[in-house]
C-alpha cells in the first residue's frame, strides 16, 4: 500500500502504540493496565455529558433486564421513542472463551478512548458476552461474578454484560431461536430495553479494525446518512457506489433518479407491507417532495447494500418465520450484521416477536422491519481495498470490471439478483471470488493484511476492515 500523508492518517505507533500495541516481542506490562476500570471511567464522561439529564455513573454496573409480566406494556409503549439524549452505544458482541491478546486489548483501550474520552462521554463501549454454557444460572451473583472474571480482562469488566441462551428464551418465548449466528439482535433489543438512555447503538464485532479515528468514522456516517433524502434511497441502498464511474455521490444519486423517474421507487412502506405489521413509519409526502429525509436521522445505518435476497439463490433466502404468506414478505438484507440501530427500531422488532414470534436471520432483521414499516434505513458506502492481483487494467476499466461484476440484479436491487456477488448461495457457493480478496467481507480476505500494514507502519486512507483474526 501507498503512503497517503494528505489523508490525516494517524500512524499505528502513534495511535495503538501508547495503549500497548507492539510490533514483534510484546513487552508491555498488563499488570499496569489491570488498575484500570475503563467502565468507570466512560460512566464519569457519561455524568459529565448528561449533566443532570438522568446521567446514571453506574449503569455499566447493572445486569440485563429478566422478562417481567409488565414487558409487553414497556415494550408497546412510544414513551422513550422521541426522547433524545445525543447519546450511542457502541456494543463490542463477544463470548465467555473469547482470547485476548495483547494487541487486541491494544486496540480496544485505543477505540475506547476516541469513542467515549475524547468525545465527553457521547459514545460509551460495552461487551456484550454471550455464555455459551446454559446451565449457568447468571441471576445468581456468585455465578455471575466468577463467570465475568474467568471471561473478561480486568480492566474490561465492569463495561461486560453477560447474557445467555435462557435470557432471550425468557425474552422472546415465541421465537424458535435464540442462537448469535442466526439471531444476533436479540441481545442487542434486550441490552437497548435495559438502557433506554442510547439513542442508538451500534454493533461491532471483535475481528472488526478501523484505520482511522472511529469516533470520527462513526460520527461522519452518521452524519451523512441524515443528510440523505429518502426519493430513491431504498434503490440508492440496493448498489455499490463505485468510484470512478462517478465524479462524485450526488452524480450517482442523480442517475439513480433519473433512472426512476416515473416514481416506481419505494416510497414509505412497501405494498402488502400491512399485511405483516402496522407500519410505524412517517406519512409519506407526496412524490414531488425531493427533500423528504434530509436532516431525518437514520433508524438504520448499514456498511453493505441492502438488497432484496428473494430469488437470489441465497443460503437463508427462504429462512421466514412467524410472517404469512412467508413468500410475499417484503424484505431486505445485508451482509455482516455490524450496524447502528435505534432504540424505537429495536422495540419495534422485539414487540413483534414477543407477540408473534415472527423472525428473520440476523443479516435481515433490521433490514427487514426498516422497510416494513417505513423507516429511514441508509447504506453508507465506505472504502473497499480489493487485492490487486484479482484486477486488471487501468483505473477506469477496473471500475467497469467491479461494476459488471457487483450488479447483476433488477434495478431496484442492482446488487442482488440470482446469484448476487457476494452471498454464498445454496447450489454454487460465493458467486463472485473476487471477494474473498476484499478488505471488508464476512470471512478472511485481505483485511488481515492490510491491519497488518497498518500496523507496520503503512499509512493509508481510513478504512473498515473486518475479519482482523490474528493480530
Amino acid at each position: 500500500m501507498s503512503n497517503y500523508p494528505g489523508q490525516g492518517c494517524t500512524p499505528a505507533k502513534d495511535r495503538l502504540g501508547p495503549f500497548g500495541h507492539s510490533v514483534g516481542a510484546e513487552t508491555h506490562d498488563q499488570q499496569a493496565w489491570d488498575s484500570i476500570r475503563w467502565g468507570s471511567i466512560q460512566s464519569q464522561c457519561a455524568t459529565k455529558f448528561m449533566g443532570t439529564r438522568n446521567a446514571d455513573p453506574e449503569m455499566s454496573l447493572r445486569r440485563l433486564k429478566r422478562a417481567t409480566g409488565r414487558l409487553d406494556e414497556e415494550l408497546n409503549s412510544t414513551s422513550d421513542d422521541d426522547r433524545r439524549t445525543g447519546r450511542i452505544a457502541v456494543v463490542l458482541r463477544t463470548w465467555d472463551e473469547y482470547a485476548y491478546s495483547n494487541n487486541q486489548l491494544a486496540w480496544m483501550r485505543a477505540m475506547i478512548t476516541e469513542l467515549s474520552l475524547d468525545t465527553g462521554g457521547r459514545y460509551q463501549v460495552f461487551l456484550l458476552v454471550n455464555v455459551k454454557d446454559e446451565t449457568l444460572d447468571l441471576n445468581d451473583e456468585e455465578v455471575y461474578m466468577k463467570t465475568l472474571e474467568r471471561s473478561v480482562p480486568r480492566e474490561l469488566r465492569d463495561a461486560a454484560l453477560l447474557y445467555n441462551e435462557p435470557l432471550l428464551r425468557e425474552w422472546f418465548p415465541k421465537v424458535g431461536e435464540h442462537g448469535a449466528q442466526d439471531q444476533m439482535y436479540q441481545a442487542l433489543q434486550v441490552f437497548s430495553q435495559t438502557f433506554p438512555e442510547f439513542d442508538n447503538l451500534w454493533q461491532l464485532e471483535m475481528d472488526v479494525r478501523f484505520t482511522g479515528n472511529v469516533a470520527s468514522m462513526l460520527t461522519n456516517a452518521a452524519s451523512w446518512a441524515r443528510r440523505q433524502p429518502r426519493k430513491n434511497l431504498w434503490e440508492r441502498n440496493g448498489r455499490f457506489y463505485i468510484p470512478g464511474l462517478w465524479e462524485n455521490y450526488l452524480a450517482f444519486s442523480a442517475d439513480v433518479d433519473a433512472e426512476f423517474a416515473g416514481g416506481s421507487g419505494v416510497w414509505g412502506p412497501p405494498q402488502y407491507a400491512a399485511f405483516f405489521v402496522e407500519p410505524q413509519g412517517p406519512k409519506p409526502p407526496e412524490k414531488t417532495d425531493l427533500t423528504w429525509g434530509v436532516g431525518e436521522e437514520a433508524e438504520l445505518i448499514t456498511f453493505s447494500p441492502l438488497i432484496d435476497p428473494i430469488t437470489t439463490k441465497w443460503t437463508y433466502e427462504s429462512a421466514v418465520h412467524g410472517f404469512e404468506p412467508a413468500l410475499n414478505l417484503p424484505r431486505r438484507m445485508a451482509i455482516v450484521s455490524m450496524t447502528r440501530v435505534s432504540r424505537r427500531l429495536l422495540r419495534l422488532i422485539s414487540a413483534e416477536q414477543r407477540a408473534t414470534g415472527s423472525w428473520v436471520v440476523s443479516e435481515a432483521t433490521p433490514e427487514t422491519w426498516s422497510l416494513l414499516h417505513g423507516l429511514k434505513a441508509v447504506y453508507v458506502p465506505h472504502l473497499i481495498a480489493f487485492n490487486s492481483s484479482s484486477l486488471k487494467g487501468e483505473p477506469d476499466s477496473t471500475a467497469l470490471q467491479l461494476d459488471e461484476a457487483l450488479h447483476t440484479g433488477p434495478p431496484w436491487s442492482l446488487a442482488g439478483g440470482e446469484h448476487a456477488s457476494f452471498l454464498w448461495c445454496h447450489d454454487i457457493g460465493l458467486p463472485e471470488k473476487r471477494w474473498l480478496e476484499a478488505s471488508y467481507f464476512y470471512w478472511a480476505g485481505d483485511a488481515p493484511h492490510v491491519w497488518w500494514d497498518y500496523t507496520n507502519g503503512t499509512c493509508t486512507y481510513p478504512l473498515l476492515l473486518h475479519p482482523v483474526k490474528n493480530d
